[in-house]
């Protein structure tokens, strides 16, 4: 019998984005991140999730993201009361604006959105929220895209009313028309860098005193300001745009002492108030036994790992499953795993990794001054794993040759190949296992 690890990556509602943990806070008054145009003129798609914390009011609302040359509206997208607002290509006229019907926003939720435009009347301006389609009307020929790109506000010192009120996260500029089935596809999911047409992308999960960086070359870094003051506020804050808890792995393990150990990792977690643990010999959850008190959940948006030692066990195979427990009553259980436990003296099953290769999410992230990449490999292959700064150079390479099957980990200290110290910033970690690639980043804070 193949005794596999539970390995779960969980899509909640529409929560989930693969994100380091952190988003920027607008305080509604006159936060806002002022940055060049990144390229669009004519055409763009821009997308973001954002979360509201106070609604907008009048006819204009609260900006989320701005483009705005002189008295023209090139793009402004704001919330105004329950519903979202898009000037597009457009001016400052309301009359030459777009609102949507039935949007229902609501304070504390969060929510993707994503415009598409191309200027001339022959075109299409449209918005999707949450991936769905609540605007699509002929474009507008006032204007092209503008100079300058916002994030929080009309523009640096605009009136505070037109302030945004919340968190902003994951902002992604294009100079395509994306799809329905495009932004589906990937609100949830990190980009590759080189996707075509993929002019910016602002994780907003670092910044070094007010820069906030721009993950495609050429940069287009954001500066965050007060008014029109640049300043280290609007600040950093964590966010539960990624999933409430994100299931690393499972496992059970035998120990020195003819006991069992579960151990399971969590990348990040929001409102979990603990774990339990349920043990039975055979197959069947609903049969299955309590053996642990509640296991408190340390609510880290970090990884975080948890063992739960079984020492009521006699010889012979025994199944587990975890239930994480939220605040709210809500619960979710996960496995089984397996172990075979043997008399003294005899070998034990030692459960394995599922078979599956993948790069999981890597910790402590940000770093300062080491990071750990794990990841998992189905079968015996070749691996290689490169650290590349941001316009594109590898300051650190490990050709790893062939590993074994299961979990590995690389640790990094944040020196280049000549072993010098590494400056404040983001780093894309590229792993190539087999014929696979995958890529996550990291970002060094001092």
């Amino acid at each position: 019998m193949k005794h596999a690890v539970l390995l779960m990556l969980m899509l909640a509602g529409l929560a989930g984005l693969m994100a380091d943990g952190n988003a920027l806070f607008f305080d509604g008054s006159n936060d806002v991140v002022e940055l060049a145009n990144p390229g669009p003129t004519n055409i763009i798609t821009a997308e973001c999730w954002f979360q509201p914390l106070t609604l907008g009011t009048g006819d204009l609302g609260r900006t989320i993201l701005s483009s705005n040359p002189a008295t023209n509206k090139s793009m402004w997208l704001t919330s105004v009361g329950t519903e979202l607002r898009l000037w597009m290509f457009g001016s400052s006229n309301n009359s030459l604006s777009f609102t949507t019907s039935g949007a229902n926003i609501q304070v504390g939720n969060w929510y993707h959105v994503a415009i598409t435009g191309q200027r001339g009347a022959a075109n299409r301006t449209i918005l999707y929220l949450n991936g769905v389609e609540m605007i699509n009307q002929p474009s507008y020929d006032l204007s092209n895209f503008g100079i300058s790109f916002y994030f929080g506000n009309l523009r640096s010192g605009a009136n505070s009313t037109y302030a945004f009120h919340g968190y902003i996260d994951e902002v992604r500029v294009w100079t395509t028309i994306r799809s329905q089935s495009d932004i589906l596809n990937n609100m949830n999911t990190i980009v590759p860098l080189d996707s075509p047409g993929l002019v910016g992308y602002w994780p907003l999960d670092s910044s070094n005193g007010a820069t906030v960086y721009d993950m495609v070359e050429p940069a287009a870094n954001g500066t965050v300001q007060n008014g029109t003051t640049p300043n280290p506020n609007p600040a950093f804050a964590p966010s539960d745009v990624t999933l409430p808890v994100e299931l690393t792995s499972f496992m059970a393990t035998g120990t020195s002492d003819f006991f069992i150990r579960l151990t399971w990792i969590t990348h990040s977690e929001a409102g979990v108030a603990g774990y339990y643990v349920y043990r039975n010999d055979v197959l069947d959850f609903g049969s299955a036994y309590l053996i642990s008190d509640l296991i408190e959940a340390q609510n880290q948006t970090s990884t975080t790992q948890y063992s739960y030692i079984d020492d009521e066990v006699s010889p012979g195979t025994w199944y587990y499953w975890l239930q994480h427990l939220d605040y709210n009553g809500d619960d979710v259980v996960y496995g089984p795993v397996t172990y075979t436990l043997s008399e003294p003296g005899e070998g034990s099953d030692t459960p394995g990794l599922d078979a599956i290769t993948d790069f999981l999410p890597v910790y402590p992230n940000p770093f300062n001054p080491s990071v750990f990449f794990p990841y998992l490999l189905e079968t015996r292959m070749p691996v290689k794993l490169q650290v590349v700064n941001l316009r594109g150079q590898v300051v650190k390479s490990y050709d790893l040759g062939d590993q074994e099957t299961g979990l590995h980990t690389v640790a990094w200290d944040g020196t280049d190949t000549n072993g010098r110290k590494l400056s404040t910033g983001i780093y894309l970690v590229r792993l190539q296992a087999g014929d696979k690639l995958f890529q996550r980043k990291a970002v060094m804070v001092k």
